[in-house]
């Protein structure tokens, strides 16, 4: 059975569904103030369009703390929403026309940048590197990995004993991670890995049970794994979550 000590704390799950409770309130307060009159119907566009449901999972990404995914998507649905608020309401926006988001998409490239300059400069301080490495042992502390990318590729076999779980981040470079030296404790072990325009590449063997709870932004996750063995009672499991944003990570 999993370890109750590692189990999902019951104040994050309360306040989860304390904003999804809220959430539903505050969509039945706008469709009840429309239908009375109380909202300006020109406000529907706005409201009712797909840059504004980006701006709805950026916030969701800002409760449950993830930050880059945050950024991107408040600050893409906020670039696209512009233009639909000044058609709404001309006047509002002086020099937003038809051509906004055609002139500025750029913004676009500026929004990614900022969100990946955060992300790297408030981010737990781990072994950072900015070149191509190979290490058979990588720095660590009581069986975690604190491992760090930034315009470079690592390649890493782990092989204390027993695999803590730790941080793996990739920005514009490549981190490979064999696992296959070492063994999970009991209970759940979690592995935060965030890439932005990076890959991270894990080897894992095939009795690990693996649940992935990656938020994705044009990026993917795939256990490329050939066959899995699963125990008959999985009393231990890696969980891999973060972000991903124009990145990629792989099981194999």
């Amino acid at each position: 059975m999993m370890d109750s000590n590692k189990s999902v704390p019951v104040n994050f799950i309360r306040s989860k569904s304390l904003f999804l409770a809220l959430l539903l309130v505050a969509i039945g307060m706008i469709f009840l103030s429309f239908n009375f009159g109380w909202l300006d119907p020109s406000l529907k566009r706005i409201i009712f369009s797909w840059p504004a449901l980006f701006i709805l999972i950026g916030l969701v990404s800002f409760a449950k703390r993830h930050f880059t995914g945050f950024l991107f998507w408040f600050g893409v649905g906020l670039f696209f929403i512009v233009p639909i608020i000044a058609k709404a309401y001309p006047g509002l926006f002086v020099g937003v026309d038809e051509n906004f988001t055609r002139n500025y998409w750029p913004l676009i490239l500026i929004i990614i940048g900022v969100a990946s300059i955060f992300k790297i400069v408030f981010a737990k301080k781990g072994n950072t590197c900015s070149h191509c490495t190979k290490s058979t042992h990588p720095q660590g502390l009581n069986g975690r990995i604190e491992r760090k990318v930034v315009f470079g590729g690592s390649e890493n076999i782990f092989l204390d004993p027993v695999f803590e779980g730790g941080s793996i981040e990739a920005f514009f470079g490549g981190i490979v991670l064999d696992l296959r030296k070492t063994t999970l404790p009991e209970g759940e072990t979690h592995l935060r890995v965030d890439a932005v325009f990076g890959g991270v590449t894990f080897y894992i063997p095939d009795d690990w049970v693996v649940s992935a709870k990656l938020d994705t932004v044009l990026g993917g996750f795939e256990d490329k794994r050939l066959s899995t063995h699963y125990p008959a009672v999985a009393d231990r499991m890696l969980i891999i979550e973060g972000d991903l944003v124009f990145g990629g990570c792989e099981i194999r």
